[in-house]
């Protein structure tokens, strides 16, 4: 049987609550990786040039989709993983805005969501060693709001299955603090894994029915009313929003596509999960 697409770009459907899911844009020690050796901070590098570039197209991209739909300023929520380059995506984006009502780029906060940070995997805690306090951000990003409390802090070391169900942990949470609201849109900012799972879990799908998330691609799932199950795209609607990267002019060579969750194969060397390569 042909499974249903949902088209989430109609802006006839009203009432109507969106979640973006967004991945951060290309990072700088893919392009150079002699800049680990180092670094006092080797998992916590920086965003790209090309990285900075794509989180300024976001920005433009989704100005032009709040200001079309009507959604002002005290009706977004940007959530993003205290990880710098995801940071970085974030205050990139939101600094781009310029159509949207209520001067958004000097208003909306940055609320650090450590929910939503990094897929740990096979690293043991590893990648989470370099994060620094959240005072020390702020320095640099005034944008984030220190005095938010993130849904909750996730265990580390976790497996792949511990970080399924951490995601489902996210999503429940999220539809918990942040109930429906005509009109309003919600932006989590995170990586790539963590792309594919929360929008998996929000839309109660599998990982396998997600598209690999490339830079600043994005996830987009409505609601009409308090139910926990978002509506997504399936992904094989061409210019569908699951994995959507049209409005990046350059998606760059080093931080790639990534739907990964599988082990490495003979038959799957990559351990892809994601729906069906062409």
């Amino acid at each position: 049987m042909t499974p249903k697409m949902q088209t989430i770009v109609d802006t006839k459907i009203k009432p109507k609550q969106s979640l973006y899911v967004i991945r951060h844009g290309d990072r700088w020690d893919y392009s150079f990786p002699e800049w680990k050796k180092t670094a006092k901070r080797p998992s916590d590098p920086s965003l790209s040039s090309l990285g900075h570039r794509q989180a300024r197209e976001v920005g433009v991209y989704l100005d032009s989709i709040f200001s079309a739909e009507g959604i002002n300023a005290d009706n977004i929520t940007v959530l993003a993983s205290p990880f710098l380059r995801v940071i970085q995506t974030a205050n990139e984006m939101l600094s781009e805005f310029r159509k949207t009502p209520g001067n958004v780029a000097d208003t909306v906060r940055i609320l650090p969501e450590y929910s939503v940070f990094e897929y740990d995997g096979k690293h043991k805690g590893k990648l989470h060693e370099s994060l620094p306090t959240m005072e020390e951000r702020k320095q640099y990003f005034p944008r984030l709001d220190e005095n938010y409390q993130s849904m909750f802090v996730p265990t580390i070391p976790e497996s792949t299955d511990e970080f399924f169900k951490r995601c489902q942990k996210a999503v429940d949470n999220l539809n918990d603090r942040f109930p429906f609201k005509e009109n309003s849109a919600i932006v989590i900012v995170t990586h790539a894994a963590g792309c594919v799972a929360l929008a998996a879990a929000a839309a109660g799908r599998d990982v396998s029915e997600m598209s690999s998330a490339g830079p600043c691609s994005i996830y987009r799932l409505n609601r009409s009313d308090n139910s926990t199950r978002w509506d997504t795209d399936h992904f094989s609607l061409e210019g569908g929003m699951n994995g959507y990267s049209g409005h990046i002019s350059d998606t760059g060579i080093t931080t790639t596509p990534w739907n990964h969750f599988g082990p490495k194969t003979d038959e799957n060397p990559s351990g892809y999960t994601g729906p069906p390569e062409n």
